[in-house]
C-alpha cells in the first residue's frame, strides 16, 4: 500500500494506500549519510526514528487516484485510441467487471489493481486465489476510488477467474464498527488452509485519522464466497469507529496456515514509539477470534544483533507444524545503528511453540537499492516507482524444504563517494532444509535489473518469478521472467525464460510531482511486490501487475491489471 510521507531523509513508504518500509525520518547526519550513498562493502542501511501516526500520514501524496486537478496520469493521454498492444495470451488478464475513475488524476482511466498475491489449493490445483491492491471503488468521504479489497478465484487452473468483493472491509463496502473509520484496504495475502478454506489477509486504514487494523476473511468454498472480516489488531478507532490518538500504525501483514491443524499466523509490522518490529497472532477457530500479540523479531535489543527496524514479513507453517518468518531486518551495533559494520539483512524466524518464542537467523546481508530524494524512495535508475528488498518465501510441502528470495543493488555502479550511478537489481536464493542453517545465497537474472522476485515449491521443483528490464533495449519497460527447475542446482543453471508476451510501460498510472525536480513524475507506483503459486500438477502460477489494460476489451487503454499465465516446471 502507499501513503508516502516526503518529509527530509524519510524513508516512509508504501501505500498505493498506505504501507511504509523500515523508516529512517530525520534520523541526523549519521543516518543522512547511510542513507545517501552505497558501497558493496557497507550496505545501504535503513533504521528508524519513529513519529506519531499522525506526523507519518500528514502531507502524504496522493496514491490512490489523485485529486489534484493540475495533474494527469499518463493513461488519460491514451483515452480514445486503440490500444497498442496486441492479445496478450497466453498471459490472463484476471480482472473482470473494472470500473472507470471519476475523479482525479486518472479520470477516465480504467482503475488500478497491483501488488499481486497468490495461493493454490493443496487439495485441488486447478483452484487458485488472487489478490491486490483493487481501486474500483468510489469512496464518498474522498471523493475518489481507493482500496476495497477483492479476491480473483480460478476453477480452472488460471484460464478464466472471478472477482468477488470481499463484504464490509472498508467504509466504501458497507463496513460497520471499527472498520467504519476505514477508507482504504490492502497489502493483500493469500494462504490456504486444509477443506478447501482459504484465508485473505489485508491492512485497512483511515485517510482521515489514526485508523489502521489488521482483518481476515475467510472462504470455506476455494474462494467462491466469503465471510466477514475478523480484526486481528486495531488501532486509532474504537469498536464504534470512532476515531482515537495513536502513536501505532499496523503494516505489511502476511498471512500463513498449518496444513495439518489448520492453525492460521498473521505477521505485521508495527510502527510505533519504540521502532517497528515484526508481530504475530494465532488463530486456532478458522480465523473467528486471534490470540494476544506476540514478538517476532527480538523483543529486547542486542548490541550487534537485530533492531526493532524491520519489515517485509512472509509467515509459512510446514507440515511438523514449525512456523517460519521472513522479514527484512537491520543487524546494528547499537540502536543509533550508525556503525560500519551495522547492515540490512535478511532474517528468518522460527517457533516450534506456536509463535510463543522464536530463534531469529540472519541469512545474508541485503544491499537496498539507492534513495532518489525527488521520489522520496528507494528506486531503479530511470524509474519513478518505488523498489524494496523484502524477502519471499516458499516451503515445499513435500518435503519441508524452505526457500527465501530477494533482490538488491549489491552490484549496481556507484562513485566513490557512494552516490549511485546506475542500479543492477539482482534476484538472490537461499535455501534450508531447517530454517537455521541457509546455503550461500545464489545469482539468479541477467545482469540487468530484476526486482520484486518470488517463489513457489513443489516436490523438489522451484520457481523463481520476478520483474526484468532485460528484454527493453531502452531499459525502461517491464517484463516478468521466471527461473525454473528440479532443486535449486538446476535452478542456478537455468535460463530466465521470458513470461510477459510484450513488454509494458509501468508509467501509466499514479502521478506525482518531484520533491527535489519539481517535476512531473509519471508511474510513481506499481505496488510494492508480485507473486507466485504452484500446486502438485508442477504448474507454476507467476502473478504480477502489468500494464498493458486488457488490449483484448473493446475500448480498453492501457493501466494496471492483474496478469497471471499457467507454466509447467520440469
Amino acid at each position: 500500500m502507499d501513503k508516502s510521507s516526503r518529509r527530509g531523509v524519510a524513508w516512509l513508504a508504501s501505500l498505493g494506500l498506505v504501507s511504509f518500509s523500515i523508516a529512517m525520518v530525520a534520523a541526523g547526519p549519521s543516518a543522512t549519510a547511510a542513507a545517501s550513498g552505497h558501497n558493496p562493502h557497507a550496505p545501504n542501511l535503513k533504521h528508524a526514528q519513529p513519529l506519531a501516526v499522525n506526523q507519518l500520514l500528514n502531507g502524504e501524496e496522493d496514491e490512490a487516484g489523485g485529486t489534484d486537478a493540475n495533474l494527469s496520469a499518463l493513461c488519460q493521454s491514451l483515452l480514445g485510441a486503440p490500444n497498442p498492444y496486441a492479445n496478450p495470451a497466453p498471459n490472463v488478464d484476471a480482472i473482470t467487471g473494472d470500473t472507470v475513475v471519476s475523479a482525479g488524476s486518472q479520470t477516465g482511466c480504467a482503475a488500478a489493481q497491483n501488488e499481486t498475491t497468490v495461493a493454490v489449493n493443496p487439495a485441488n490445483p486447478r483452484n487458485l486465489v488472487a489478490g491486490s491492491n483493487d481501486y474500483r471503488v468510489f469512496n464518498t468521504r474522498e471523493s475518489r476510488n481507493d482500496g476495497s479489497g477483492w479476491a480473483y478465484t480460478s476453477m480452472d487452473g488460471g484460464r478464466t477467474w472471478a472477482n468477488i468483493q470481499l463484504p464490509h472491509l472498508t467504509f466504501q463496502t458497507g463496513a460497520s464498527g471499527a472498520l467504519s473509520d476505514m477508507d482504504s484496504a490492502g497489502d493483500p495475502a493469500i494462504a490456504f488452509g486444509p477443506g478447501n478454506t482459504v484465508y485473505y489477509a489485508n491492512i485497512a486504514f483511515s485517510r482521515l485519522n489514526d485508523g489502521s487494523a489488521i482483518t481476515v476473511n475467510a472462504s470455506h468454498d476455494g474462494g467462491l464466497t466469503w465471510g466477514e472480516p475478523s480484526i486481528v489488531q486495531l488501532d486509532g478507532a474504537d469498536a464504534s469507529g470512532n476515531p482515537v490518538p495513536s502513536d501505532y500504525f499496523n503494516d505489511k501483514e502476511w498471512v500463513g496456515v498449518d496444513p495439518t491443524s489448520g492453525a492460521v499466523y498473521v505477521t505485521w509490522t508495527r510502527f510505533g514509539p519504540s521502532g517497528s518490529p515484526i508481530v504475530m497472532s494465532r488463530s486456532v477457530d478458522g480465523g473467528a477470534t486471534w490470540s494476544a500479540r506476540m514478538p517476532v523479531s527480538p523483543a529486547t535489543f542486542t548490541p550487534g544483533g537485530v533492531t526493532p527496524y524491520d519489515q517485509g514479513s512472509f509467515p509459512l507453517v510446514g507440515s511438523d507444524g514449525a512456523l517460519y518468518v521472513a522479514y527484512e531486518g537491520a543487524v546494528c551495533k547499537s540502536l543509533a545503528c550508525d556503525q560500519p559494520t551495522d547492515r540490512d539483512t535478511v532474517v528468518v524466524a522460527k517457533s516450534v511453540n506456536g509463535g510463543a518464542s522464536f530463534v531469529n537467523t540472519v541469512v545474508a546481508t541485503d544491499y537496498d537499492f539507492p534513495f532518489n530524494a525527488d521520489i522520496g524512495n528507494l528506486s531503479l535508475t530511470g524509474e519513478n516507482f518505488r523498489i524494496n528488498s523484502f524477502p519471499s518465501m516458499a516451503i515445499d510441502p513435500t518435503n519441508n524444504r524452505l526457500y527465501v528470495t530477494w533482490a538488491d543493488d549489491r552490484n549496481g555502479a556507484y562513485t566513490a563517494s557512494g552516490q549511485s550511478t546506475k542500479t543492477n537489481g539482482d534476484v538472490f536464493v537461499s535455501t534450508s532444509g531447517n530454517g537455521m542453517q541457509w546455503q550461500t545465497p545464489m545469482r539468479l537474472g541477467s545482469g540487468q535489473d530484476e526486482v520484486f522476485p518470488a517463489v513457489a515449491a513443489y516436490n523438489g521443483r522451484l520457481a523463481v518469478s520476478y520483474y526484468t528490464r532485460h528484454y527493453d533495449a531502452a531499459g525502461h519497460g517491464l517484463d516478468v521472467a521466471m527461473n525454473s527447475g528440479t532443486g535449486i542446482g538446476n535452478l542456478r543453471n537455468s535460463s530466465p525464460a521470458r513470461v510477459t508476451t510484450q513488454t509494458s510501460d509501468p508509467n501509466v498510472q499514479f502521478v506525482g510531482v518531484g520533491a527535489v525536480s519539481g517535476q512531473i513524475l509519471q508511474g510513481e507506483f506499481i505496488g510494492d511486490y508480485t507473486a507466485i503459486a504452484m500446486g502438485s500438477d508442477l504448474i507454476a502460477h507467476p502473478t504480477w501487475t502489468d500494464f498493458r489494460g486488457n488490449p483484448n476489451l473493446a475500448g480498453s487503454t492501457p493501466n494496471q491489471e492483474v496478469y497471471s499465465q499457467a507454466v509447467p516446471v520440469h
